[in-house]
């Protein structure tokens, strides 16, 4: 049977503050402001499911890359306000993460840790059987507490 979708394009999070979020996304991960706009028409409190003035959209990405943005969607004035999600200091079945490659994994541990973001673990190294190769990898949460794992391949 065909598919009916095409592969995932973009992660849109929900974010409380999209300075917060740029600072986490931009300013520490190093990622690129791809498109920035205000969405103001009737159709966004539709999409939301509640009312609104409309959202702030910025959508990153990593060197220009067309696939893997993530979107940065910021509500404006929901009625009645958007519930924050507990970022505990675990991960959780059913949660979603982020997994994002980087070639400098420790000096990103460093500088989420000194920013004071939440840190899941330390840069943990993972055999991958099968393979010559092995992986340092961590968890943290973003300012809204989603998970994301950054993921560094290395040599054995």
């Amino acid at each position: 049977m065909p598919a009916l979708t095409e592969a995932v394009k973009r992660t849109t999070i929900l974010v409380r503050d999209m300075q917060k979020s740029l600072a986490f996304y931009r300013d520490i991960l190093g990622w690129d402001v791809f498109y920035e706009g205000d969405v103001d028409s009737e159709g966004v409190a539709q999409l939301m499911g509640m009312p609104c003035t409309g959202v702030k959209m910025m959508v990153l990405n990593a060197h220009g890359s067309q696939f893997g943005n993530v979107g940065l969607m910021e509500v404006k004035d929901a009625a009645p306000p958007m519930e924050n999600i507990p970022a505990p200091k675990r991960i959780r079945y059913g949660e979603v993460a982020l997994v994002i490659s980087t070639q400098n994994i420790l000096d990103l541990h460093n500088k989420i840790a000194k920013a004071g973001y939440t840190v899941i673990n330390a840069p943990a190294k993972i055999g991958v059987p099968g393979r010559p190769m092995a992986v340092l990898e961590m968890f943290v949460r973003d300012p809204d507490g989603v998970l994301v794992n950054l993921t560094q391949r290395i040599a054995v």
